[in-house]
């Protein structure tokens, strides 16, 4: 049995977190706990994926301050 894809549970409960922030549309936020998340994972797949999040999770929280400032 391969364990390639299998990670560390405190990485699993902090991309939940982070998935519950960037959804409820906290985008600042979630994208530390993104951070946060590749940092304990220890699955390189896990940590690429992580990291895409908190950078899309930053750029999403410019679009919406700049949506905010042009209204």
């Amino acid at each position: 049995m391969s364990f390639k894809y299998r990670d560390s549970p405190l990485y699993y409960r902090t991309a939940r977190e982070a998935l519950r922030l960037e959804q409820s549309g906290e985008y600042d936020r979630a994208a530390k706990v993104w951070s946060k998340a590749n940092r304990e994972s220890r699955n390189e797949l896990n940590q690429d994926w992580s990291e895409r999040r908190s950078d899309f999770c930053l750029m999403q929280n410019m679009r919406e301050k700049r949506k905010a400032v042009d209204e």
